[in-house]
């Protein structure tokens, strides 16, 4: 029974930091790694002369690796117990790592203005980012076994990515999942995974071009503008190591304190023995001895005639 009572009391104590946050605001900052996920480029080339060639609709022409970046967030939240509530301003940002481009739309373009461009005329300048601003609310379900959380959710927002000297905003949402241990009465450590997805991103950039000078003579060769742009979706793999203060709140109730001890047993009375050999309380007398025997008559003198 003792090692049960200890085993008990132990728990209370490691689960005591964790649960005097519930019904309490918190703040903390989250960074780490940004894995993006790559990014499609749409292109369309508009010839000044179709006599001889279609103008290219959009079309998937080239896409965009990028290099493993970095995240960072601040929160704000509200623990309500076994759900939390938080606000979240995030920033994430990565370098391109390759472009790479379709040879179709290069093709394409090389028969209509008579150049010979090749994909590495089209390899943008890879020193490049791509970045996200984003705020978001996230609700969380939160459990607690041990000291330890395990938390899980999403959220939804609003983000602004630019790409390449380009911007556009558009929805967000992501999910959300992480563990966390206290090492204070108010202060968490913790790690934290992200998938993190945007809406419909709509950013283009154009360029003129002019057709070259030598020029296939059964051919018009034109000048005309290429587009390019994206109405794809940015989205993202973070891990994050996070620090979180507690402001407190309810602190737990403490366990009732153990029952006292039993009483010990009365003690045995004193006791004394009598002349008698009886044992008897010593606050009372022993019985009264008794009376001695009567003498033995004397005897018959010698001589006597009886009568």
């Amino acid at each position: 029974m003792r090692k049960y009572l200890l085993a008990t009391a132990a728990a209370l104590v490691i689960a005591t930091p964790a649960a005097a946050r519930d019904g309490s605001p918190y703040i903390g900052i989250e960074g780490g790694v940004l894995f993006p996920k790559s990014t499609h480029i749409n292109g369309t080339v508009d010839f000044t002369d179709n006599t001889n060639f279609a103008d290219v609709g959009n079309t998937d022409i080239a896409r965009v690796k990028y290099k493993t970046g970095y995240d960072v967030d601040a929160i704000l939240g509200y623990d309500l117990g076994m759900f939390r509530i938080e606000g979240e301003l995030g920033y994430k940002r990565a370098k391109m790592d390759h472009f790479t481009v379709d040879s179709a739309i290069i093709t394409a373009l090389n028969a209509g203005a008579g150049t010979t461009y090749t994909a590495d005329d089209f390899d943008f300048d890879l020193d490049s980012h791509a970045s996200v601003l984003s705020g978001m609310v996230n609700g969380l379900v939160d459990f607690n076994a041990g000291g330890v959380g395990v938390y899980a959710g999403g959220g939804v927002g609003r983000a602004r990515v630019k790409v390449a000297g380009v911007s556009d905003s558009s929805w967000a949402w992501q999910l959300i999942a992480g563990v966390y241990a206290p090492i204070s009465d108010n202060i968490d450590v913790g790690l934290k995974y992200r998938y993190f997805r945007t809406g419909h991103l709509n950013f283009s950039e154009s360029e003129s071009f002019t057709a070259a000078d030598v020029c296939d003579p059964e051919a018009v060769c034109s000048g005309g503008v290429a587009t390019i742009g994206t109405n794809g979706r940015f989205s993202s793999h973070s891990l994050l190591a996070s620090l979180t203060y507690n402001f407190g709140g309810v602190a737990a109730a403490p366990p009732p304190p153990p029952p006292p001890p039993p009483p010990p047993p009365p003690a045995a009375p004193a006791t004394q023995t009598c002349p008698d050999g009886s044992v008897i309380l010593a606050t009372d007398a022993c019985p009264a001895p008794p009376p001695p025997p009567p003498p033995p008559p004397p005897p018959a003198s010698s001589g006597e005639r009886g009568r």
